[in-house]
């Protein structure tokens, strides 16, 4: 402690608490515990930080994949509550500067969030890399799925399985392609689809529109199946008409025929010529009667 007596500084180191000193101007009062619990509220603001700064130095995800950009957001979010709480709780037993906590709180505040997004410059260049392994994986399977649009669409119709069937077996083998291909499979590319190019869908996007897309050729095919039903059932009828009307045009010529020489014994040949006229006439007319037009 340092004050002025007689134009001289006086410094004084003192064991007590407080003390009491009279002077010209009259008596002051140090309380020594209030500026020891000052010192601790200003250590801890420093110490919070650097315990700030170190966990962004030694975090990894529990599956050793990098954060994405969203993810880290939330992690550093995360951290800076549980220490801004931390502190909070710790300076709470301070009550001879509990007017001076609020100042050093914000203090803490700032300087906690002027590190946000540090986390995410770590891992920055991992996680675009991963970004862009996502969106060249994503743009593949959303290419997979119209080839195999295509594809059905080229075979309807078809059983009302199969459509269910193929778009399984798209759904297996992309699911395997990116087990194999990507970090963590599934799970990893879904974790670093949020910041794709446009025209490009998150995993979770492709998956609703797969979906989308078995119940649109499901519908499809569907129709096609009925239009061909019809088809089938035209063409069939056609045929029918067809051998019916030759079966009768048949019927009318063999019976034209078998009349062509009858003569009858009660009949000249002129009659008979003139009765054999009248029957083939009666035959063409009752055969073009059955013909269906």
């Amino acid at each position: 402690f340092v004050w002025h007596e007689q134009g001289k500084p006086v410094f004084i180191r003192f064991a007590t608490t407080t003390l009491w000193k009279n002077l010209n101007m009259g008596f002051i009062i140090i309380d020594f515990k209030r500026w020891g619990e000052e010192d601790e509220v200003k250590d801890l603001v420093k110490s919070t930080t650097k315990e700030f700064e170190q966990w962004i130095t030694d975090f990894t995800n529990d599956d050793d994949t990098p954060p994405s950009h969203e993810q880290c957001a939330e992690l550093e979010e995360a951290k800076i509550t549980e220490l801004m709480e931390s502190f909070m709780s710790k300076t709470k037993p301070l009550s001879r500067v509990k007017d001076y906590i609020p100042e050093k709180a914000d203090k803490l505040q700032a300087l906690l969030d002027m590190r946000r997004g540090y986390l995410y410059k770590r891992f920055a260049s991992v996680v675009e890399a991963l970004e862009d392994t996502a969106a060249g994986m994503l743009s593949f399977c959303t290419i997979s799925l119209q080839n195999k649009e295509a594809e059905l669409k080229e075979l309807f119709p078809i059983k009302e399985s199969k459509v269910a069937e193929e778009i399984q077996e798209l759904r297996d083998e992309l699911n395997k392609w990116i087990t194999n291909g990507f970090p963590d499979g599934v799970e990893g590319l879904d974790a670093y689809d949020d910041d794709l190019p446009d025209g490009i869908p998150s995993f979770a996007a492709f998956k609703e529109a797969v979906s989308l897309k078995e119940e649109e050729l499901t519908a499809l095919n569907s129709e096609a199946i009925a239009t061909k039903l019809q088809e089938t059932r035209d063409s069939s009828k056609r045929e029918v008409k067809e051998r019916v009307n030759a079966a009768i045009a048949a019927a009318v010529a063999a019976v034209e025929e078998d009349l062509s020489d009858d003569m009858l014994p009660y009949l000249d040949e002129s009659s008979m010529a003139e009765f054999r006229a009248e029957l083939i006439s009666a035959s063409k007319e009752y055969g073009c009667s059955r013909l269906d037009e």
